[in-house]
């Protein structure tokens, strides 16, 4: 009777062992799904940018551009092939005065007379930040910041300042969350 045991136990050993080897017909191994990569996932990684001015001012552009530049986080590229994100900065509405004029001789007294216009544009004006991922164009954060009326024109730009320094805080604010407060 010992040897029936044995052998059983030996027997049994030996199908775990093949079942465990050869794989059975009809079953793929197990495939390994890649991660999603969420918009934070992305935003955290990226090292390279490539900031670009689309539409608008200059100021907020540069001032975007010189944060982000400071902050030291990320190394700014020439061109987009060579960046983990693309950083677009738009503004609108310039609140620019326009002035024309026009000349025009009078039929009654073969004088020229001049006429001149003045019209000024008093629509808002917004700071627009988007930032995609390099690779695919997916967008991954956006926001506008709208910037104080002003008359003056040094009040006017000191007032692009200041949005566009608030919309660069709202993206290191994004990446890197301040302490909560106590």
């Amino acid at each position: 009777m010992r040897s029936i045991g044995h052998w059983a136990v030996f027997t049994v050993a030996i199908l775990i062992w093949t079942a465990g080897a050869v794989p059975s017909y009809g079953q793929q191994p197990a495939e390994k799904k890649p991660a999603i990569e969420t918009p934070s996932m992305r935003l955290a990684s990226a090292r390279n940018v490539f900031i670009n001015r689309t539409h608008g001012s200059r100021i907020p552009f540069e001032t975007i551009r010189s944060t982000i530049e400071g902050w030291g986080r990320f190394t700014l590229v020439e061109t987009p092939d060579k960046a983990d994100l693309l950083i677009e900065i738009a503004s609108t509405g310039d609140s620019g005065v326009q002035v024309s004029s026009s000349s025009k001789v009078s039929p009654e007294s073969g004088q020229e007379e001049k006429s001149t216009s003045t019209r000024k544009d008093i629509s808002p004006t917004d700071v627009k930040m988007v930032v995609s991922d390099a690779r695919n164009k997916r967008v991954l954060w956006i926001a506008t910041e709208s910037v104080k009326f002003a008359m003056k024109e040094k009040a006017k730009e000191n007032n692009l300042v200041e949005a566009a320094e608030r919309l660069a805080s709202k993206f290191h604010d994004r990446l890197e969350p301040p302490p909560p407060a106590k």
